[in-house]
């Protein structure tokens, strides 16, 4: 899709204008106003992140869960797949494949992380 500049300010533009806001006028502030503004900040991080990230990271762990759970499921929504292999793992379809479970599971982990709190990988 094309955008116009009847199109602005992006979602993008908003989010950034508002963190510059709480940033500049607001976190100054001593007290708990100044620490709401962090949080706010942080909120409207983790939202831009999802924004950017989601749809990528969200497309890869689907293709991880499909490919562990067998092709035949790549219809599936994240969320059916997850299902489908807390099923499987209760039944011990998997026992012999914890390790490919786990890697899987990390990397699901690593993606909410990437966006929820990517200082985490920061050292």
């Amino acid at each position: 899709m094309v955008s116009s500049p009847a199109d602005r300010p992006t979602a993008t533009e908003l989010i950034e204008a508002v963190r510059e806001y709480l940033e500049r006028d607001v976190m100054p502030l001593e007290g708990r106003t100044g620490f709401h503004a962090r949080v706010a900040r942080n909120a409207l991080g983790m939202i831009q992140r999802e924004l950017d990230l989601g749809p990528g990271l969200e497309a890869e762990c689907r293709d991880r869960l499909a490919e562990l759970l067998g092709d035949s499921r790549k219809d599936l929504s994240l969320r059916e797949l997850e299902g489908e292999l807390v099923t499987a793992i209760r039944a011990g379809d998997f026992d012999e494949r914890l390790s490919e479970v786990a890697e899987c599971v990390r990397k699901a982990v690593d993606a909410k992380l990437a966006i929820s709190n990517p200082e985490y990988f920061v050292e």
